[in-house]
């Protein structure tokens, strides 16, 4: 869904992580958030890997930082 007033894009995935995307107010960059739901039972330092990658795969395949010139801070 996206708001409008707030101009965020949010995602949620099946594998129970959900992104916000949204830009800066006062900065020319892209920011988001992420977080991840994490299976009952699950170690923490898994579901954190898990996101980590989902990161680094989403980054890489939905914002396509090369081919449209960002840079990752």
């Amino acid at each position: 869904p996206t708001t409008p007033e707030s101009e965020m894009i949010m995602f949620a995935f099946a594998n129970g992580c959900s992104v916000t995307l949204r830009t800066s107010g006062t900065e020319p960059k892209i920011k988001f958030y992420t977080e991840i739901a994490g299976q009952p039972g699950q170690a923490r330092a898994s579901a954190e890997g898990v996101l980590r990658a989902f990161v680094d795969q989403l980054v890489e395949e939905m914002l396509q930082p090369e081919a449209n010139g960002l840079i990752r801070a």
